[in-house]
């Protein structure tokens, strides 16, 4: 009996690693299927005419904005076929044009997107015609092909000399400055969703100047209208002042011809003057002297500043009388 329970115990863990076994396989496979999908991302295609050094990874940017990535790089028939994604927000027309570029001088790159053209994209494929990439391989090695048959061997040989022995003699600063440049790579690379923004923000400010425009032109026109009154300000001034000098002109002539008169005038009033000086203190004394007499009339008279005078003449007549004659006033 202690056997039989044992065996189905046994038994019983047998299955329950089963189940586990497979529940882990599904887990691990759904985890894998759900890694490969690419959830709120259309996949697309752009052919080119060779890589350009554009790898698995790297970022797929719309108006130097990063939206999506490079999921595969294959060899086509005598093309690249490189497979992307970007945002489902994102719609690409029948024009859309793909360029490869390079993002630091680490060798980075990244694949710029420019959607264009009206409806959709034919295939979600954008043929070899629309696609460019930084530099072509034959174009370069026949270009410098025709250039080395042009260069000097023995020049070269100079020049590739003085370059060894320059750069020898400066082996401990040229280390350093490698290194700045790989250190200001790294810097650039790690700020490229800030560089991005920052041009996102550019493209929003642009926009607005693009919608003010009607504004500034507005603007404009009545700095125009302000600069033309200011200019005929400025004539206005200017005849102004050319009058002004013609008045000081004719005042100067004026001075001129009356010179002759004015000058002994004004030397007579000059010695006018210094007489009347000369004879402030005399004028001072007679009027301290005459002013207790003035006050002594001025008391005797008891009336005011005035002085009552009686006339008695037998010529005239006395008032009644010249009232009797019929003169009453």
């Amino acid at each position: 009996m202690a056997r039989r329970r044992t065996s189905l115990a046994e038994r019983d863990q047998f299955k329950v690693g089963v189940v586990a076994l497979v529940l882990g396989g599904l887990v691990t496979g759904g985890i894998v299927l759900l890694s490969s999908l690419s959830l709120g991302a259309t996949t697309y295609t752009a052919v080119l005419e060779h890589t350009a050094g554009l790898r698995v990874g790297e970022a797929v940017q719309v108006h130097g904005v990063p939206v999506g990535e490079v999921e595969t790089v294959e060899l086509g028939d005598r093309v690249v076929e490189v497979t992307f994604t970007l945002d489902s927000g994102i719609d690409l027309g029948d024009e859309t044009t793909a360029e490869v570029k390079v993002a630091t001088l680490l060798g980075t790159h990244y694949l710029q997107v420019e959607p264009e053209g009206s409806g959709s994209l034919a295939d979600d494929t954008i043929p070899l015609d629309r696609t460019s990439v930084p530099y072509n391989l034959q174009d370069v090695l026949e270009g410098g092909t025709a250039a080395l048959d042009e260069v000097d061997p023995e020049l070269l040989a100079r020049a590739l000399t003085a370059t060894s022995d320059a750069l020898g003699s400066s082996g401990e600063e040229v280390g350093p400055a490698l290194e700045g440049v790989a250190m200001l790579s790294e810097v650039i690379s790690s700020r490229s969703d800030q560089v991005g923004r920052l041009l996102k923000a550019a493209r929003g400010v642009t926009d607005q100047l693009a919608e003010g425009s009607d504004d500034l032109f507005g603007l404009m026109r009545s700095a125009n209208l302000v600069i033309e009154e200011i200019v005929r300000r400025r004539e206005a001034i200017r005849q102004l002042l050319v009058q002004t000098k013609g008045l000081a002109d004719a005042l100067d002539a004026i001075v001129r011809e009356t010179r002759a008169d004015i000058t002994p005038a004004l030397h007579d009033l000059n010695l006018a003057l210094g007489s009347l000086r000369k004879q402030d203190e005399q004028l001072r004394t007679v009027l301290e002297t005459m002013a207790p007499a003035v006050r002594y009339v001025a008391n005797a008279t008891g009336n005011g500043p005035y002085l009552d005078l009686f006339l008695q003449s037998p010529a005239l007549p006395a008032d009644d009388g010249l009232c009797a004659l019929g003169d009453c006033r």
